[in-house]
């Protein structure tokens, strides 16, 4: 690369990568769709055990070892490994239609000259039917070396959008890997990576160590197993990565008991079922272009935890639904979902980038026709601090007394509160946004949604102020870990001069509260609604569609 001093790439690099825009990807499959799940990421060792006869490939198909029956553990290592070469951009926002992207380029180059148009995703066809068109195009601005120097050009987009830094992948990683048996029996040196193959549908893969709910408070290690097949290759990192390559409905059965307990009534397992289906066939190919899957297994995507928390209840609910999807006219639902709502739902457009999207706006999570509850306008501060201090009537609200026990333990998460020292809140403020502020004088709670979540605020500090926008971004920026939702109030504690002592955050909610609220679905069910009723409500004007059939066996 050259134009060492400013970071740029050279023009003609630029101009270059304008012209490889790659043309619309076709994603077919014959019957269910197979997905590649990434659920492991950054090991310098990863320990396996077959259960079942299977095979070792490499990352072709070319067999290595085959036929084996082995009890033991396996192991794999990292040797003479090179990582991927990036480049670093600004991503100002996204677009559906070409026509609308080449307008914004054109005038978003007034602002940075090296601003271009990236297709993403593509046409997405099942059994010969084109079910989706995924094609989304995004706006990058530079091409930068490092992501330090990318950074410094967010602030020009700053006051229109919420831009953000991406990378780019330029060259694959490199590495060869060792594969043995704890008996030495078996052993390989392999380029780049290998495949193990179950032989029987009814083989699984145990892995050990693996890492969960990375970057949350609930983050642990345990060991898991996987049916299908299993890649564990270099990643991008210069470590070892491990993918889960299986049919749709296999990943929804470990991804329906991660995201929402068995124990919830079977109607609402099923519209989590049916959510989480349209949710991956609506983003395929749009998500993790730079690593060698299509979704990773953390809250980023789905959770998916294999086979380890499968359950009857669960599988019948994915089985019962195989093939429905949640369509909005002819276009597959981004069906999201979160945990409490916290008694309104949020449009997308105020959690996400736009375009807007008429089934994602937000709702109070009520029955249609119930005029008791408060009519606030969530979006002005003295209706939030009512909204937070009471408890409405809402499906989430859980204001009764025959919940079972798995319900009840959600309570705390309809409403909650945080309390942090000054100096406390200093700290996380520097560390989770990288900004020394120095003495921090008060959060400025600047635009709200319709539910009450934040999408901007302004933090005072004796050396500099900042602004923070998008609901994740606020929620990460005042907490450890992750503040519950961004539907909150402040109350300061000051001090005798005027300086603030302690900051009380006091709020609404769990997660971001687009789309459908989980415990209000649970809810409806014990309510005696069906999971078509609890989708539509929750997704306005949307209809489920059969696409697919069960595998044949």
């Amino acid at each position: 690369m050259s134009n060492k001093k400013s970071g740029f790439l050279p023009d003609d690099a630029i101009e270059k990568m304008e012209e490889d825009i790659p043309k619309i990807v076709l994603k077919q499959f014959p019957s269910q769709p197979i997905l590649r799940i990434g659920f492991m990421e950054g090991y310098e060792k990863i320990d396996f055990r077959v259960s079942g006869k299977f095979n070792l490939t490499d990352l072709s198909g070319e067999p290595i070892f085959t036929d084996v029956t082995s009890h033991l553990k396996w192991r794999s290592l990292l040797e003479q490994v090179h990582g991927a070469t990036f480049i670093y951009s600004v991503l100002v926002t996204a677009c559906r239609e070409e026509a609308q992207a080449l307008e914004m380029v054109e005038r978003l180059r007034r602002l940075h000259p090296q601003v271009r148009m990236q297709r993403i995703g593509g046409q997405l066809v099942i059994t010969g039917q084109m079910v989706n068109d995924n094609t989304k195009y995004r706006i990058l601005a530079g091409a930068f070396e490092t992501e330090a120097e990318a950074k410094k050009l967010l602030q020009k987009f700053m006051e229109e959008y919420a831009p953000r830094v991406i990378r780019e992948k330029v060259k694959d990683p490199e590495g060869k890997i060792e594969v043995y048996d704890a008996e030495y029996d078996y052993s390989a040196m392999i380029e780049n990576g290998f495949r193990i193959v179950p032989i029987s549908d009814e083989s699984t893969i145990t892995l050990y160590g693996v890492k969960v709910g990375s970057g949350f408070n609930w983050e642990s290690m345990s060991d898991r197993t996987y049916k299908g097949i299993i890649e564990i290759r270099v990643g991008n990192d210069a470590r070892l990565c491990g993918i889960s390559e299986i049919t749709i409905d296999r990943y929804l059965k470990g991804v329906v008991p991660a995201e929402m307990p068995a124990g919830y009534p079977l109607e609402a397992l099923k519209a989590q079922a049916v959510a989480a289906r349209s949710e991956v066939l609506a983003k395929l190919g749009t998500k993790h272009n730079n690593d060698p899957y299509d979704f990773c297994a953390n809250v980023h995507c789905q959770v998916y935890s294999g086979t380890t928390n499968e359950a009857e209840s669960t599988d019948e609910a994915v089985g019962s639904t195989t093939g429905e999807i949640l369509y909005y006219e002819d276009r597959i639902c981004d069906a999201v979902y979160s945990a409490v709502c916290g008694g309104h739902t949020e449009h997308k457009q105020n959690v996400w980038n736009p375009p807007e999207e008429p089934y994602l706006q937000g709702i109070y999570d009520s029955k249609a026709e119930k005029d008791d509850l408060p009519k606030l306008k969530l979006t002005k501060e003295k209706a939030v601090r009512k909204w937070v201090d009471a408890r409405p009537d809402v499906f989430c609200s859980l204001n009764r007394d025959d919940l079972p026990n798995i319900l009840a333990y959600s309570k705390k998460y309809f409403r909650w509160e945080v309390s942090y020292s000054r100096k406390q809140l200093e700290d996380i403020i520097k560390k989770r946004t990288g900004e020394d502020i120095g003495t921090l004088y008060d959060i400025i709670l600047l635009d709200r949604g319709v539910s009450g979540r934040l999408k901007e605020i302004e933090i005072l500090g004796s050396r500099k102020n900042i602004r923070v926008k998008k609901e994740l971004n606020i929620r990460r920026a005042l907490s450890p870990t992750y503040l519950r939702s961004s539907c909150f109030v402040i109350d300061m504690e000051m001090g005798e001069i005027g300086t603030p002592l302690g900051f009380t955050f006091r709020g609404a909610g769990w997660g971001h509260g687009v789309g459908m609220c989980q415990i209000g679905a649970a809810i409806m069910a014990l309510d005696s609604y069906k999971y078509k009723d609890i989708l539509t409500h929750y997704y306005k004007e949307s209809e489920v569609r059969s696409t697919y059939g069960p595998l044949e066996p």
